[in-house]
């Protein structure tokens, strides 16, 4: 990483009421000069600040958790302690991050179980975990949502040949995740018989 030259600092916020002006000539105090000088406790409540902010604004799976915690230099005992901690608290839960995607993947974003399992995989959720949530999905649900999708799509492929029609609808499908058996029958009851 390069240095930064005094003109690409920031200027100090100073419309905070508790921000002090720095002193002209004064060299800006940096990220890394104000995690030398915190102690421990004030560490650990920074990095549990920001942990439990992004937990609000999401759910994060227990590896996303451990990624934030290695980013801010906990060493790997630091970091065992802190996801026991959040998980004995309720904080994270891949399980139920599972369930939660793959409610939210196949009901309202119209993704077939394959979309959902590599998104829990990109996340890092617990392998048996996301399985087991992926198997939870009703088949004739599955394809009911895939129906769904592939009658919105097939609209747009009114005026091509069939065989046209029904290839980049099968491929539209594939791409939204859905088992090959599930596909084909969409495809076939989405685009009309000629």
């Amino acid at each position: 990483m390069h240095e930064r030259s005094s003109e690409d600092r920031l200027a100090p916020v100073t419309y905070l009421p508790w921000a002090e002006r720095p002193s002209p000539g004064a060299p800006a105090e940096t990220h890394d000069d104000v995690e030398a000088t915190e102690t421990g406790v004030e560490r650990d409540a920074r990095i549990d600040r920001l942990v439990v902010s992004r937990l609000r604004r999401s759910s994060l799976s227990n590896a996303e958790v451990r990624g934030v915690l290695v980013e801010h230099g906990l060493d790997d005992a630091e970091v065992d302690e802190w996801i026991e901690r959040y998980e004995r608290l309720g904080y994270l839960d891949d399980a139920r991050l599972a369930e939660q995607l793959v409610h939210t993947g196949a009901s309202r974003r119209g993704r077939g179980s394959g979309a959902i399992l590599a998104e829990l995989g990109r996340r890092g959720v617990d392998p048996a975990a996301a399985r087991a949530a992926v198997e939870e999905i009703d088949p004739e649900v599955e394809h009911e949502n895939a129906l769904r999708v592939a009658m919105q799509r097939a609209r747009q492929l009114g005026g091509l040949d069939r065989r046209v029609a029904e290839r980049r609808l099968t491929a539209f499908l594939q791409r939204r995740g859905y088992p090959s058996e599930i596909v084909r029958r969409a495809v076939a009851e989405a685009l009309p018989a000629t």
